[in-house]
């Protein structure tokens, strides 16, 4: 059975715990930079957010996109993480949003 939201927020959590199994692409970082959202402030939303959407699967790499929300620093802000499979041992963060 394919894992639900939940599972992948547990999962994620997890994974962010340990600053090693997390990738930044620099596309994310920009959008940090542009964005003024501080990497503390993407960690803490990676650790204690929640996913509201519908995790999806990105069609160029067959990776699952999640999208962890979280109110922090007096805004709702968005970070989208890539992981390969259920069960993954490291996550991409690909974006971050001022929703």
């Amino acid at each position: 059975m394919p894992w639900a939201k939940r599972d992948w927020e547990t999962h994620i959590r997890k994974l962010c715990r340990d600053t090693a199994r997390i990738f930044w692409t620099s596309h994310a970082e920009q959008q940090m930079q542009e964005r003024h959202i501080a990497k503390a402030v993407a960690l803490d939303v990676l650790r204690l957010g929640v996913i509201r959407r519908e995790p999806e699967p990105d069609i160029r790499t067959g990776h699952t996109l999640c999208r962890m929300e979280r109110f922090c620093a007096g805004a709702p802000i968005g970070i989208v993480v890539a992981l390969e499979a259920e069960g993954a041992s490291a996550c991409i963060v690909v974006t971050a949003i001022n929703l």
